[in-house]
């Protein structure tokens, strides 16, 4: 598929009590509340020894998160994955192969940014939204993904955004990079609203990608950014 042909969706929120957000250890505690106070409908749980987790008919994705533990945190991903279930890593020393998809070049401290940019556009009522079909054919059996974000504000904050993200993926998107998604946040009470001629940013971003990498893009009120500002999430995954 060409890159210049942008994919949109509607959301779809019958997925999202089914998530599960599972720490493996005490050290996760952090994280696991952090996910706690972003009050999605979701299941956020920390294990402890014996570490033990089973997946259920209801689940659709699991994200294991662990500090330490990594063996334990391995071999409950297996159970999730093996289940059929979306399985995402959190996790340094993952084994890849108990995962759909593992974060790279992610820091411990990244890791309540990357699960809420996973998350947000799940339980956000969005203008243009992905859905859950969209994250599963993105982070299906892709090994590897990884996550940017830029917040910018004045006349050329999308083009500002957009050019910070594409200078962080340049190296190494062409060789690994299959698919991405794309979120646009902006304060819909915001002294500067979206225009139109913004959004040629996100075509000439699209027009610059491999002719194989797919993108998806989507657009979001977020009343948490300041109202002259906008913020680009890129989840970009692939083997």
């Amino acid at each position: 598929m060409n890159n210049a042909e942008i994919l949109t969706r509607f959301t779809d929120s019958k997925f999202t009590a089914s998530f599960r957000v599972i720490g493996i250890g005490e050290s996760t505690k952090d994280v696991i509340e952090a996910v706690k106070s972003f009050g999605y409908d979701l299941s956020a749980t920390i294990l402890t020894e014996p570490f033990d987790c089973a997946p259920t008919d209801e689940d659709k994705m699991a994200i294991i998160v662990a500090k330490d533990n990594e063996d334990s945190a391995n071999r409950i991903a297996k159970q999730f994955h093996d289940a059929g279930i979306l399985t995402i890593g959190l996790l340094d020393n993952a084994d890849v192969d108990c995962y759909d998809s593992v974060a790279t070049q992610a820091e411990y401290s990244e890791y309540p940014g990357i699960l809420k940019a996973i998350l947000q556009p799940m339980y956000t009522q969005g203008v243009i939204a992905c859905d859950f079909n969209d994250l599963r054919a993105t982070l299906a059996d892709s090994k590897h993904f990884y996550v940017k974000s830029a917040t910018r504000c004045g006349k050329e904050r999308l083009k500002s955004a957009i050019c910070d993200i594409n200078s962080a993926l340049t190296s190494s998107m062409p060789k690994t990079y299959q698919k991405i998604l794309l979120s646009l946040y902006f304060n819909k009470v915001g002294r500067q609203p979206m225009e139109m001629q913004e959004m040629t940013a996100l075509t000439e971003f699209a027009k610059s990608l491999p002719d194989n990498v797919e993108i998806i893009w989507s657009v979001y009120p977020d009343e948490s950014i300041k109202a002259d500002e906008i913020k680009i999430t890129i989840l970009g995954a692939g083997k």
